[in-house]
């Protein structure tokens, strides 16, 4: 038994999935909560704020890996450790999965010591921030201030946004971005988009720039 109470959200359409592993999860003494789409999964992490999410491949009109986009690039929620739950055991799919910033990845039918192992060992390890996060940025970030640039940078992006503004500094184009974690040249530049629109800056080559000025310059010996 828990000697803390966690909760957990549960994401996934399958019925008969979610329910036998709500099952598990409360016999283990976890607070559960599900969903079966992406905006009812983020609904309730508005409300309550879960310590863990087990997300599944496929949910109500849309998929897994889009539910795990849009939690990655909300600095609110980004910290919540994520297990994604595949329906089938694919390297492909593993690889994108993690690319996007889930945790660990596991492949159905498994065993229910495999996926309570998984759940305590992120417990673990990401117990300290579940309740610290840093304070929330609301002014852009100034272009003539690179070390305030610098500092504020990663406390205002998601996980994908920061892996794009990484890959940006690595000068990789849009299509190798998008290959690299699997998903379309046009969700790339949707991401650079809302990247460009949080930092305050603005033009088709202004995140280049922005990049080059704070990141790489600063990186330089």
């Amino acid at each position: 038994m828990n000697t803390a109470v966690y909760k957990i959200l549960l994401v996934d359409e399958d019925q008969v999935f979610v329910r036998q592993t709500r099952q598990l999860l409360v016999s283990q003494s976890y607070d559960t909560y599900t969903a079966a789409s992406e905006e009812e999964g983020i609904i309730i992490c508005q409300q309550h704020q879960p310590d863990l999410i087990i997300c599944g491949a496929h949910l109500r009109g849309t998929g897994g890996h889009h539910f795990i986009m849009a939690l990655r690039n909300d600095p609110a929620y980004d910290h919540i450790p994520l297990i994604f739950i595949s329906l089938r055991d694919n390297r492909q799919e593993m690889r994108m999965a993690m690319n996007l910033g889930a945790d660990d990845y596991l492949a159905r039918p498994f065993r229910k010591r495999d996926l309570l192992l998984s759940i305590r060992s992120r417990l673990g390890r990401f117990a300290k921030f579940n309740h610290v996060r840093p304070p929330e940025e609301t002014s852009a970030v100034s272009l003539a201030d690179p070390n305030t640039a610098q500092q504020t940078l990663y406390h205002r992006l998601g996980k994908a946004e920061s892996r794009i503004i990484k890959m940006i500094a690595e000068g990789k184009s849009t299509r190798q971005m998008a290959e690299e974690l699997g998903v379309s040249i046009r969700t790339i530049e949707n991401h650079r988009y809302r990247i460009a629109g949080k930092l305050g800056v603005s033009g088709r080559n202004a995140l280049t720039e922005f990049v080059i000025r704070n990141i790489i310059q600063q990186q330089k010996p």
